[in-house]
């Protein structure tokens, strides 16, 4: 079941019209804000509902608000004109306060400046938009019996159409001010919330444990050992063993000395392994005391210096250091970056990178790139970037569009939840058509 589909329904007609007249805006403004505001009060109540107390705060404001569904009847009554509009307006503001208290500002503004109208007007759309959407939710909860567990869960299934249902242009804006950018990322699995924990029990034991027979008594020995003189160990001094084995250790040390080929020590530098070849090659530092020291009985694992080969430790201004494939999309990023008459707008294209099927789930493994695309921006704070993901036409352009977005979202979200800041990062999906599909790229905005 599609939420988004059904929402947008019950505020078809000419709602927006109405709308319009009380707000003073104009009714094509009002229409993309209604757009807006559907999936972002649906994508708040997600993020909400992931967590026992917001799951049962829903159901509390759902059972003591007695919203079940029938506000959407009762809407055109509503909006007759601003005297009609009042009750509704404070209603749905104080019921944005309850489910969503710390983002009623944050959307109100995020919506006035996604349609272009007053905020005082994206608030009062908001006020009409949100009792629809819980009277929704209400509805289902009576209809089909829900408790909080299957009330999360199906809000929950519905984050696989949040990125199809949000326009292109809100969905970056959306994502920071919700504050949902790794809560989109993570996989959907439903959600059991933990039982209460279970009360001790106090009650006392009716088996009685036997007495034991007699009273143990601990006791102490009078006897004086400072004092006694009798022969055997106790009459050796403390620090005579200590004596012995410092001792027996310098005359150890001696005998090595006396009796080691000191002469091999000598051997021809020709036979030894040239450790800062190797260090310049592979990037590796070498342990040159744990290296044979006879070339005849030396032997060098080719196989696994060559895999070393494509393996570079980079250094990056923060300190940190990371091991990139020489030639790879990481490894080119991080020189590019630090080259400072490189100039912008450079281009680059992810490897190692795939996507489940036609969805915008990334294929196991596929993180390490952009983990390590993190750790290079994060030693890099001034730069910024834009990606863009590019999609075969499948026939639909706008699903197909929408599959670029997502799959450039989950990237970006990747990003955002190792550290990156939301701002310096700005994605798309671009339809190709007869062209092979390009992947993902990575355009450089800002060094």
């Amino acid at each position: 079941m599609n939420l988004f589909g059904e929402l947008r329904e019950l505020l078809a007609g000419d709602i927006s019209f109405k709308i319009a007249n009380i707000t003073g805006e104009k009714e094509e403004k009002v229409k993309v804000a209604i757009d807006g505001l559907i999936p972002t009060l649906v994508g708040g109540l997600m993020k909400r509902v992931s967590n026992e107390a917001g799951a049962t705060t829903l159901m509390n404001v759902i059972q003591r608000g007695k919203h079940d569904g029938s506000i959407s009847e009762k809407l055109q009554d509503y909006l007759r004109d601003k005297e009609s509009f009042t009750p509704l307006f404070e209603q749905g503001s104080a019921l944005v306060s309850q489910v969503l208290p710390d983002k009623k500002s944050s959307i109100a503004t995020l919506i006035s400046q996604f349609a272009s109208i007053r905020n005082s007007s994206a608030t009062s759309i908001m006020a009409v938009v949100a009792p629809v959407v819980v009277g929704k939710l209400g509805k289902l909860v009576i209809s089909q019996g829900l408790d909080k567990i299957h009330l999360a869960n199906y809000l929950l299934d519905q984050k696989i159409h949040l990125i199809d249902e949000t326009p292109d242009a809100l969905q970056p804006k959306m994502i920071d001010t919700l504050g949902i950018a790794i809560f989109m990322s993570q996989e959907i699995k439903p959600i059991q919330f933990a039982p209460a924990a279970p009360i001790k029990s106090v009650a006392v034991n009716n088996t009685v444990a036997p007495k034991p027979e007699k009273e143990s008594k601990m006791t102490y020995s009078t006897k004086n050992y400072e004092s006694e003189s009798s022969g055997g160990l106790g009459s050796i001094p403390k620090w005579f063993l200590p004596s012995v084995l410092i001792v027996a250790v310098i005359a150890g040390l001696g005998y090595f000395a006396f009796t080691y080929d000191w002469k091999s020590l000598s051997t021809s530098s020709d036979s030894m392994v040239d450790s800062s070849e190797m260090e310049e090659v592979t990037g590796a530092v070498i342990d040159t005391n744990s290296l044979a020291k006879d070339s005849s009985t030396a032997k060098v694992d080719t196989t696994a210096l060559k895999a070393e080969e494509k393996t570079i430790a980079v250094n990056l201004p923060n300190g940190q250091k990371i091991d990139l494939t020489n030639g790879s999309f990481t490894y080119n990023f991080a020189r590019y970056l630090a080259d400072s008459s490189a100039t912008v707008n450079r281009v680059f294209t992810f490897d190692n990178i795939g996507f489940e099927g036609n969805t915008g789930a990334l294929t196991a493994g596929s993180d390490k790139t952009v983990i390590d695309l993190a750790k290079i921006m994060s030693a890099y704070p001034k730069s910024q970037i834009k990606l863009t993901a590019y999609i075969d036409n499948m026939g639909d352009s706008l699903q197909s569009k929408r599959l670029g977005s997502r799959r450039a979202a989950a990237i970006r979200n990747i990003l955002i939840g190792n550290g990156i800041n939301a701002i310096r990062i700005d994605f798309m999906g671009i339809v190709l058509r007869n062209a092979s599909n390009k992947g993902v790229e990575l355009k450089v905005v800002k060094k």
